[in-house]
């Protein structure tokens, strides 16, 4: 599995852990990285001094390559940048706003630079903005989402058909079947989130990953449309905001959702275990998901079905 995607980072496998807010910690991006994949710490949840204790532990708990995510939404991501910067870390992911803000400023540190895209036309904005490599997520993936509802197996090739620099393909993969088959549109590598959540090494609550491994097909749903767009696992906390969505419009939509929302609605959900009223943030391949594994088995797992799958592809149509 050795291309582009692997000589960027220098890892072994082109598989790359999401930076997921809340249950992406050093723990989780130490275990990706010793299994040959590339971690990421999700810094969106964390404050800078947070963040560097996380990056600390991960450097003592692998000597392989690791990464940052860093969502550019959040007021404090010019110090969260900086502290990883001077702790030494070399790749940044950056999401959720404009590819131009940090990085020229990231490569003239040194840095590796990707950054997260949902349209074949904000890929060719990373692209100016310089890039080193474009993450085109569809919208099967969980978390924030990408307001054009473009599915990765469209996106994908879309995105590869107006770009030449190393393409990671992201949402709704969570097997080497997967990989193989956003290979065969274009990638060079995927990113997956949800698979690596369902680990004994992310920082998911139990209630969180048991409730998870009951979902079905149709257990996730895109929230909040109409403001910052989400895909969430149905709950309580879901239903209460289908049903705002439903009665209010306008300026008032948004005032009823902020005041529903509140704050640490993530946190309460995903990382300390209220999945009733938590915000519980996941991709739609969760059906797929049967077990919890150590993050270890996964990739052993990943591989298997990826070699797998090429040997029973035909040779021809």
């Amino acid at each position: 599995m050795d291309n582009s995607i692997t000589k960027l980072f220098g890892i072994q496998y082109p598989i790359i852990q999401g930076g997921m807010v809340w249950v992406s910690g050093a723990k989780l991006a130490a275990a990706v990285s010793n299994a040959g994949g590339l971690g990421l710490i999700g810094a969106g949840s964390m404050k800078p001094e947070l963040l560097r204790e996380h990056i600390l532990k991960a450097q003592k708990l692998t000597d392989k390559p690791f990464g940052v995510n860093v969502p550019l939404l959040y007021d404090k991501a010019q110090e969260q940048i900086d502290c990883a910067l001077e702790l030494g870390v070399k790749i940044f992911f950056t999401s959720a706003g404009s590819p131009k803000k940090f990085t020229s400023y990231l490569k003239q540190k040194g840095a590796i630079v990707v950054h997260v895209t949902s349209s074949p036309e904000l890929a060719m904005k990373c692209l100016e903005a310089g890039v080193d490599a474009i993450v085109a997520e569809g919208y099967e993936a969980g978390g924030h989402n990408g307001r054009e509802e473009i599915t990765t197996m469209t996106l994908i090739p879309q995105v590869k058909a107006k770009i030449n620099i190393p393409l990671i393909a992201a949402g709704g993969i969570a097997t080497g079947a997967g990989i193989v088959a956003a290979m065969s549109l274009g990638a060079d590598g995927v990113q997956m989130g949800t698979r690596f959540l369902m680990t004994a090494e992310s920082s998911a609550h139990k209630n969180y990953k048991e409730l998870a491994l009951k979902a079905l097909p149709h257990s996730t749903q895109i929230m909040m449309r109409k403001t910052v767009p989400v895909r969430l696992l149905s709950n309580s906390f879901a239903s209460d905001i289908k049903a705002i969505e439903e009665q209010f419009i306008g300026d008032e939509l948004k005032t009823k959702l902020t005041e529903h929302l509140g704050k640490f609605r993530a946190k309460n959900g995903m990382l300390d275990g209220d999945i009733d009223q938590g915000e519980l943030e996941i991709g739609q391949v969760v059906s797929l998901i049967k077990n919890i594994p150590s993050v270890e088995e996964v990739m052993r797992e990943l591989v298997a079905d990826y070699q797998k799958t090429l040997s029973r592809l035909p040779v021809k149509l």
